[in-house]
């Protein structure tokens, strides 16, 4: 997905990463086929990177995952390549979508999931113990994504225009609503409102620049639960970012969260709990948030260091489709996937470059 070599086998330059950063400004988060943030083979140190891998597809015409396939990554190379070439080939913000063939938008219902591939996922016995079209097993579907934009109106162009400048996130089905601003000049508003107002006013949101040779930047964020689905867990915010050498590293910060849990000695906090009752594939919302805000300040920051910073915002466990499906006709629970998944969502990235590489 973010390679070392063009379509014709030579080195990625200039002309390319012009051409990548002009007309691909958005990157497909989830859908069908599976997460596409992070895979738990490649980042074991996020506690979160099991998600709807859908590992199955390995299985199928020479397919095999390598860590630069997946999002997160792509955006640290991307990081790695402006360093040499000037602009960045991989500066994308966060999409969503279903990718289904049942004619339905944004069928995303973890509890109503009927497959999306017409014969070939339209059975219970196909979605359990079948493949669906040479590509993937029936049990490993995801029930697809949903896009967030945050326009300045309901129309086409407004839209377009929001897509273009990133201003954009993704869910892995609910309706959940996330927003995240960053400047050196921001404070640690409480309440929504004030929140975006100050953030358009003297910060920028998500899919923005930080203006170069900046102080730290303040980093607030906000999220709100679907109305009609779980409550919240936390809201983190996963900061990658480029040694002058090349490296690559990245940090995983959980800023704000439901309830009084306190990080341990390692750092980690503690989960929130789990109100699912596997044998009727219920909930409930008795612990987790309605909305978070919150804010993070990068105590370190190198204004000589590319960067980007992004919000990833967890729900309290739920039961996955399969789960549903199988409690709803009588069968046992199926070992190979999760019974119980924590859906979430995924604001654009915020970026710093250095003065140095501003072109």
């Amino acid at each position: 997905m973010f390679p070392e070599l063009n379509s014709f086998g030579k080195p990625l330059d200039v002309a390319y990463a012009k051409a990548r950063a002009n007309w691909e400004p958005l990157i497909e988060m989830m859908q069908i086929k599976g997460n596409s943030e992070v895979h738990s083979a490649f980042w074991s140190a996020d506690e979160f990177a099991d998600f709807e891998n859908a590992n199955s597809i390995q299985k199928y015409s020479n397919r095999y995952f390598s860590k630069r396939d997946f999002v997160r990554e792509g955006l640290k190379i991307g990081l790695a390549r402006q360093q040499d070439l000037g602009i960045n080939p991989f500066k994308l913000g966060f999409i969503g979508g279903t990718d289904n063939h049942n004619g339905l938008a944004s069928d995303v219902a973890e509890d109503d999931f009927v497959g999306g591939h017409g014969p070939e996922d339209g059975s219970i016995e196909r979605r359990r113990k079948a493949g669906v079209g040479g590509w993937i097993d029936g049990v490993d579907l995801s029930i697809g994504s949903i896009a967030g934009v945050w326009a300045e109106e309901n129309t086409r162009s407004s839209i377009w225009d929001a897509m273009k400048r990133r201003e954009t996130f993704a869910t892995s089905g609910p309706r959940i609503k996330v927003r995240m601003f960053a400047g050196p000049g921001l404070s640690a508003p409480s309440d929504p409102v004030r929140l975006v107002r100050q953030g358009y006013a003297r910060g920028v949101p998500m899919g923005g620049d930080l203006p170069a040779g900046t102080d730290a930047p303040m980093l607030t964020v906000y999220a709100e639960k679907d109305p009609m689905g779980a409550n919240l867990d936390r809201i983190q915010i996963i900061k990658g970012y480029v040694n002058s050498d090349g490296t690559m590293h990245e940090k995983i910060i959980d800023v704000v969260w439901a309830g009084t849990r306190k990080p341990g000695p390692d750092g980690k906090l503690p989960l929130v709990g789990n109100t699912v009752d596997l044998d009727s594939a219920t909930y409930s919302n008795d612990i987790g948030a309605t909305i978070l805000v919150g804010s993070w300040l990068d105590t370190e920051f190198d204004p000589e260091q590319p960067a980007f910073y992004y919000a990833r915002v967890l729900e309290i466990p739920t039961p996955r489709w399969t789960t549903y499906e199988a409690v709803r006709n009588g069968l046992p629970l199926l070992p190979e996937v999760a019974a119980v998944i924590q859906e979430r969502a995924w604001g654009s990235p915020i970026w710093y470059t250095p003065l140095k590489l501003k072109e």
